[in-house]
């Protein structure tokens, strides 16, 4: 009995469903759905019917927008200044998050915090979620990802290994890191930066994954990144036929809002 009991709790120990998530596995997936996904001809909601339309139509890899309320609440949405569909004037002014939590995108779409967010991924444990932070410095950042830091301090490891920050400055990468995240997918573009500088800056910092936008796209950084086992994403893009030109230059996926992982299987 004793020896029953000892590889009862060996095996506990080395079940899979206590395995660290491996690093950059996510990689795996093609599609990225930009902003929660599109749900009904409707973009940048960041809701939570867009979220579980975007599960069930196949996607593993689901963005979401990150912006503070005026009280400092962290609240899935893409900045404040346009109302994609909520009833407010924006001005670039922040709302409350009482008010911002009662409004529907389109009066029909739920809106989602954060907290909201890893509940959803709690019952869809198969689901990664990027999190693009809404600033303009690395000094927006930090204050993002402070209001992230305290919120998932309880949180299970499991499902904080499943949130992948998305980073735009130089000096994010200190910041994130700093909060226990390993994984992290560069966004190129807003600082000046040389194909050279982008590939070093991956192999320090361990950057397996980049992501461009479609009008920023160099064939020979796409190639010489791809030589060295990082990705590349491009953004956003919304037409099979288009998507089919960049994999011919090795491009390895994209955000989009209506393209299913289903369709672009059938480019592969």
């Amino acid at each position: 009995m004793k020896y029953i009991l000892l590889f009862m709790v060996l095996w506990s120990w080395i079940s899979p469903s206590e395995e660290k998530v491996d690093s950059y596995a996510w990689t795996k997936h093609k599609l990225i759905a930009h902003a929660a996904g599109g749900i009904k001809g409707k973009d940048y909601t960041n809701s939570e019917q867009a979220f579980r339309n975007s599960y069930s139509n196949g996607y593993k890899l689901i963005e979401i927008d990150l912006s503070l309320t005026s009280d400092g609440h962290l609240v899935a949405r893409h900045g404040w200044d346009e109302t994609y569909g909520q009833e407010f004037k924006p001005k670039n002014k922040a709302l409350s998050y009482s008010k911002f939590i009662k409004l529907p995108y389109y009066l029909h779409f739920t809106p989602l915090d954060f907290e909201s967010v890893i509940k959803l991924m709690e019952k869809h444990p198969e689901i990664y979620v990027l999190l693009d932070g809404k600033g303009t410095s690395s000094k927006d950042t930090e204050k993002l990802y402070k209001q992230v830091g305290e919120k998932i301090k309880d949180v299970d490891q499991r499902i904080v290994e499943r949130l992948i920050p998305q980073m735009y400055y130089r000096d994010d990468i200190d910041i994130i890191r700093s909060y226990g995240f390993e994984d992290v997918l560069y966004i190129v573009g807003r600082e000046n930066h040389s194909p050279e500088s982008i590939l070093a800056f991956c192999r320090k910092h361990d950057l397996r994954a980049v992501g461009i936008s479609k009008a920023r796209v160099n064939e020979s950084l796409v190639e010489e990144l791809h030589k060295k086992g990082i990705v590349t994403y491009v953004y956003t893009i919304n037409d099979l036929d288009e998507m089919y030109t960049f994999f011919e230059i090795d491009v390895h996926g994209f955000y989009t809002d209506y393209v299913i992982p289903e369709e672009i299987e059938e480019l592969e």
